[in-house]
């Protein structure tokens, strides 16, 4: 009996939380600078990054004016440059090569938000965790004395075992936001580190800043 009271007891603060509380949704899309943390000496000169774009849904509970929970499923370009080689007799660097790799990704966030001048700004940070799978991976050479054009080739995932197609790392934002109609337009500075290897053979963490642009309508 005493547990039948705690279960409906429970049940009933749950439902008035889910009242109270207040649902988000909302669009992120930007500009994605990857690129990857290896464990050999990269030339001084080398640039390592490559360029892409990201977009992402979101959905946030506001717990309190302070705190909102939610997830941000979305896609995102990732990769590197300057890679190192695939295998273990020429473990050095293969020139100009790069890596696209395109993911889908699941983080779930912890978001903290400081409402500034009456609520009409808003100062956030974000903190999370996320699974990525990768849908799609190419690999372009560029000819270092300029005679031949870059070649582009897809990797066949499906056959190919050089890369993990699942990833999953730690994510960190900070943005500021302002009021607009029933939401808020924000921008933010977003980081993520992978903790697995992309490549299976080579020392290959996964690393990414965005700098995003996005819409949150609370409903």
């Amino acid at each position: 009996m005493k547990t039948q009271k705690l279960l409906l007891i429970s049940f009933f603060a749950f439902f008035t939380f889910q009242l109270s509380a207040q649902i988000s949704i909302g669009l992120k899309t930007g500009y994605t600078r990857a690129w990857e943390k290896y464990d050999v000496e990269v030339p001084d000169d080398a640039r390592i990054h490559v360029r892409g774009f990201n977009i992402a849904g979101m959905v946030y509970l506001k717990v309190n004016n302070y705190l909102s929970i939610g997830v941000e499923p979305g896609y995102i370009e990732r990769g590197a440059a300057c890679v190192p080689g695939w295998n273990s007799i020429d473990p050095g660097f293969r020139g100009d090569t790069e890596l696209f790799l395109k993911y889908a990704e699941m983080p779930v966030m912890v978001k903290s938000q400081l409402p500034l001048f009456n609520g009409k700004l808003e100062v956030f940070g974000k903190a999370g965790y996320g699974m990525a799978y990768m849908t799609t991976a190419f690999e372009q050479t560029t000819d270092l004395d300029g005679i031949l054009p870059a070649v582009r080739s897809k990797i066949d995932l499906s056959n190919d075992d050089r890369l993990n197609r699942l990833d999953h790392g730690f994510y960190s934002t900070i943005g500021l936001s302002k009021s607009l109609g029933k939401g808020k337009i924000f921008i933010e500075t977003a980081y993520y580190g992978s903790v697995r290897d992309a490549d299976r053979n080579n020392f290959s963490k996964n690393r990414n800043l965005n700098f995003n642009i996005g819409y949150l309508l609370d409903l």
